[in-house]
């Protein structure tokens, strides 16, 4: 990066170009952009890029948001592998998504890129049979697409947090919840809250001395706007 790819981004007047480092498991960002990042290679990174695999390592993610505030932190793949998750049904999977998502926010994400968004009916192409399920899979011999909860699990975010919105403080009572919070630019404010219990959970949403009481059904994702 230091002596040929970004000489060439500066010889070639490139201006569109982000660098994004590491691009690997969470459980050792930190170290890594680390021994990247020093006073003479800041300019030339953008972004860190990180994944799921090993766990979800929120405090390594929020250690190099403190550290690098003015870095991009990326979830660059993300995937439900057969291998590991083929006894795991719709809720579960959806819920590592949900999890992820949420905790990724919370420690300082920027974005977050799903590996892949759709998949053949047996969970690929891959090339070495890493099959993987995926929120929307596609039968091409039967002609059908398939959205799986997943997919509704990532709208609870894509649809309502905008680009250039900001995470804002909330609390919960309860390690049953999931939850993050972040302030659209027009001012909304979108809660997203996610029950990973059985049970039924009453929830009091308390802003500016207002109160509002809901139910966050037993292994539901709530999505709540403020206007």
């Amino acid at each position: 990066m230091r002596d040929f790819l970004y000489p060439s981004i500066q010889e070639n007047d490139i201006k569109y170009l982000d660098v994004v480092i590491w691009d690997h498991n969470k459980e050792r960002v930190f170290e890594r952009a680390c021994e990247i990042i020093d006073n003479e290679t800041d300019k030339m990174v953008q972004g860190i890029g990180f994944h799921w695999y090993t766990g979800d390592h929120f405090d390594a993610l929020r250690l190099v948001s403190e550290k690098f505030p003015d870095k991009k932190l990326i979830f660059t793949e993300g995937c439900v592998e057969y291998s590991r998750f083929s006894q795991t049904g719709q809720l579960e999977k959806a819920q590592m998504y949900g999890r992820d998502i949420i905790g990724n926010i919370n420690a300082g994400m920027n974005s977050f890129i799903d590996w892949n968004i759709y998949l053949n009916a047996q969970g690929g192409p891959n090339h070495v049979n890493n099959f993987c399920d995926a929120p929307i899979m596609c039968d091409t011999d039967k002609d059908v697409v398939e959205e799986k909860l997943s997919f509704d699990y990532i709208k609870h975010f894509s649809h309502y947090i905008v680009p250039g919105a900001k995470r804002i403080a909330s609390t919960k009572y309860s390690p049953k919840l999931e939850m993050t919070t972040l302030k659209n630019p027009d001012g909304t404010i979108v809660t997203v809250l996610m029950n990973i219990s059985k049970e039924d959970l009453e929830v009091n949403i308390r802003l500016n001395g207002e109160v509002v009481k809901i139910t966050a059904p037993a292994g539901s994702i709530t999505t709540g706007l403020i206007n």
